[in-house]
């Protein structure tokens, strides 16, 4: 979690402060000093909250963490019209199929001339083909594209697929996933 930088959260002097306010409250308490007491126990909730957000915030920098995008009402709107099965689907299921989505345009890495809707289909088919086995980071994917509509990924450039064309159709999520464009996905995909 912390990739080696550990002096980076500065522990060597959140936790000798939070020890000091935490033995303040039961002495305080037992000298009679009760307002003392109320004001280290707050001021230790308080710091605590300031300490956690900072070391989130280290977390999430030395980690390298994407940040999914949120898909916006027209995002939606064009996810309807390529799959329009999916407003049948689950709530949940809904949920997890955008956030992954999201995740999936957020963590690869586009080479070449792309049409935005071109992203948005190989990311559809990209997480369809991929949702029996849940996430998978793709911070290390890079996708080319070819002006005839074959992707491939640059660390296999044999392995050439079209661009789905859409609608994807099906009744349910389980026919979807059965969709030949799905299918033909999951043939290229590099191993998890």
């Amino acid at each position: 979690m912390t990739n080696g930088s550990l002096n980076s959260y500065r522990f060597s002097f959140w936790l000798p402060l939070f020890a000091v306010l935490l033995i303040l409250i039961p002495i305080s308490i037992w000298s009679g000093l009760i307002i003392l007491a109320k004001i280290s126990g707050i001021s230790v909730l308080l710091l605590l909250l300031v300490a956690l957000r900072q070391w989130f915030a280290i977390a999430r920098s030395s980690n390298e963490r994407v940040e999914r995008i949120q898909l916006t009402t027209n995002d939606i709107y064009l996810l309807q019209q390529l799959v329009p099965s999916y407003k049948r689907w689950s709530n949940t299921d809904q949920r997890v199929f955008s956030d992954q989505i999201g995740l999936f345009l957020a963590e690869v890495q586009f080479k070449g001339h792309w049409e935005s809707k071109d992203q948005f289909s190989v990311a559809i088919a990209t997480t369809l083909a991929t949702w029996d086995i849940g996430y998978v980071s793709k911070q290390n994917w890079v996708l080319c594209v070819q002006p005839d509509a074959f992707v491939y990924f640059e660390q296999h450039p044999e392995s050439k697929i079209q661009i789905p064309t859409f609608p994807l159709v099906g009744a349910t999520l389980t026919e979807v996933l059965q969709h030949e464009a799905v299918i033909a996905f999951k043939k290229v995909l590099p191993d998890f």
